[in-house]
């Protein structure tokens, strides 16, 4: 057999273990990208929906109510059976039960720039 015809065959079954791997491996590559799509979808859907209902006449009060209400009986299912104890909402609430608000609200702002020097020193 000819070397070139030699390296065609190889090169042809590698391309083809490539593209079958490639093509079964495809979705699981492309689902970030999906759901950004959907998750733009959804921004735009939410946007076209507002605009239509402060057009009939909504407060843009009262959507922001029905909004959150929306988002509050859509999400609470899967906080309730999912959702575990967070040491740190629990730590938080301590801390603020022994300074003010404006403190805790203060260290919450602060938190990027506590982690981007402890990033920092520890790398």
């Amino acid at each position: 057999m000819n070397m070139n015809v030699c390296c065609d065959i190889v090169v042809a079954q590698l391309s083809c273990m490539f593209i079958m791997e490639s093509s079964s491996n495809w979705y699981e590559r492309s689902k970030p990208f999906i759901a950004v799509t959907f998750l733009q979808f959804g921004f735009a859907g939410m946007d076209v929906l507002s605009k239509a209902a402060m057009n009939k006449g909504m407060s843009n009060y009262v959507l922001v109510v029905y909004r959150h209400l929306v988002a509050f009986f859509a999400i609470a299912p899967f906080a309730l059976f999912l959702d575990k104890p967070v040491i740190d909402q629990n730590l938080y609430f301590l801390g603020m039960k022994y300074t003010t608000a404006t403190f805790a609200a203060a260290m919450t702002n602060m938190l990027p720039a506590i982690t981007f020097f402890m990033a920092c020193i520890l790398r």
